[in-house]
Order: C-alpha cells, then sequence, then structure tokens
C-alpha cells in the first residue's frame, strides 16, 4: 500500500472509530459492533420512524417542500415572486434560475428520508425507503410536485382520476397568485406544527436526526472501503 492511501485510510479509521464510539455512546451500549452490526441497528431504529409516521409522509413531504421554498439558501419563492413581478410577455429571462431552485427544494425532501419515488406497472406512485425497502404511499398531490419540471405550469385542483376530461391546466405567472401562494404555504406551515404536538414534532425531530447519523455512518464506512481497495490496488509482489 502506497503512503497516500495508508494516510488516508489511517484517517478515515479514525473518524469512523470516533463515530462509532459516539453512536454507541449514545445508544448506551457498551459492547463492541462491527460497521454492519451498526447499520443494521441503525435501519430497525429508522424503521420504527418510518411505521410511525407511514400514514402521515404526504403531510410530512408538504411541510418539507413548502419550509424548504421559504427558507432554502436558494431563496426560492423569492426568485418565484421577482421573477413573476419582472416578467415581460413572451420573455422567460431568470426563469430557468426559479426552476432549478424549486427542483433542488423537492429533491432535498426525498433526501432527507432517503426515499425513492416511483411509479409502478399500474401508474400507481409511492415512496420507497432505501433504507428499509419500505413502501409509502402518498397523495396524487405529492406525485403532482414530483413530477412537475416547472412550477409555473400549475394542474387544476382536484384527483385527476376524478377530473372532467375538459378541465386543463395553464401556465400563472400572476405575481399575485404567487403572493397568496406564499400566505398559503406559510399557512400550511403553522397549521402542521400547531396542529401536530409537541412529542410528534420531536419524534419528527429525532427521525431526521437518525437518518443524518446513518447516511454519516455509511459515507464513512464507504469511503474507508474505497481507501482500502485504493491500497490494495497499489499493493506490490
Amino acid at each position: 500500500m502506497n503512503y497516500t492511501a495508508n494516510k488516508d485510510k489511517t484517517f478515515f479509521d479514525t473518524l469512523l472509530f470516533e463515530f462509532k464510539n459516539d453512536l454507541l455512546a449514545e445508544l448506551n451500549i457498551k459492547k463492541s459492533l462491527t460497521d454492519d452490526e451498526i447499520i443494521e441497528l441503525l435501519s430497525s431504529i429508522i424503521s420504527e420512524y418510518e411505521l410511525e409516521f407511514k400514514n402521515d409522509f404526504t403531510e410530512i413531504f408538504l411541510y418539507n417542500y413548502y419550509k424548504n421554498l421559504l427558507n432554502s439558501p436558494n431563496f426560492t419563492m423569492e426568485k418565484i415572486i421577482s421573477f413573476t413581478k419582472e416578467k415581460k410577455s413572451l420573455e422567460n429571462k431568470g426563469k430557468n434560475e426559479v426552476l432549478k431552485a424549486e427542483r433542488q427544494n423537492c429533491k432535498d425532501v426525498l433526501y432527507l428520508y432517503n426515499f425513492a419515488f416511483v411509479t409502478d406497472e399500474e401508474g400507481e406512485d409511492y415512496f420507497i425507503s432505501q433504507i428499509t425497502g419500505r413502501k409509502i404511499p402518498v397523495s396524487y398531490k405529492v406525485s403532482e410536485i414530483i413530477k412537475n419540471n416547472d412550477i409555473f405550469f400549475v394542474p387544476p385542483k382536484g384527483d385527476p382520476k376524478l377530473r372532467g376530461p375538459h378541465i386543463t391546466s395553464s401556465f400563472e405567472y400572476d405575481s399575485s397568485y404567487w403572493f397568496k401562494f406564499k400566505e398559503n404555504i406559510k399557512e400550511y406551515i403553522n397549521k402542521f406544527e400547531k396542529t401536530h404536538t409537541q412529542d410528534y414534532l420531536d419524534d419528527l425531530n429525532d427521525y431526521r436526526s437518525w437518518l443524518s447519523k446513518y447516511r454519516t455512518l455509511k459515507t464513512c464506512i464507504d469511503l474507508k472501503r474505497q481507501f482500502i481497495e485504493k491500497g490494495e490496488r497499489h499493493v506490490k509482489n
């Protein structure tokens, strides 16, 4: 193994060792566990949270997505309002920047919960947990947000399966519409936080914390293994 690979391996060994020790201390586990055993343990904790919130992920997705629109470093909501206020007929200057920011806000929610969005052969949409493999149902509203690559393209309200054949979608560039939209999503966030108990909100925060720990541990393990493989490729006979 060459010097650089060995140095990198030592660094990630130390990083992983410290992170695992902190995890085991938090879980009040005294004995040593392998990497795979800790991954399995974290997966089981996350599975319990998935079961707790299984019927709430439509609400949870919307809650996090709307918070991202309002509060993300992309300033998406402000970009939307600025674009619609300054937009001139047939001009789309700045639109791509808005669309990119909104798509990132959407993807960030899926990343946060380690979900893949899947459409099956029958056309049904759902989330798949990339940690436990659990299938999680979501509403058509969530599906529309995830599938819609242009936030200004506004589908008609209601379940698509129940809409009449003559109802059409439209493009919405009226800034007053988006001012109202901003107030509506702020109201949704406030309502979500007021209508759920503090224990529920604390559990949701804890769930996200364990997801973050899982991702960090997986990243450390993967990097360690990469450097081991890198070192093995440099071994001389």
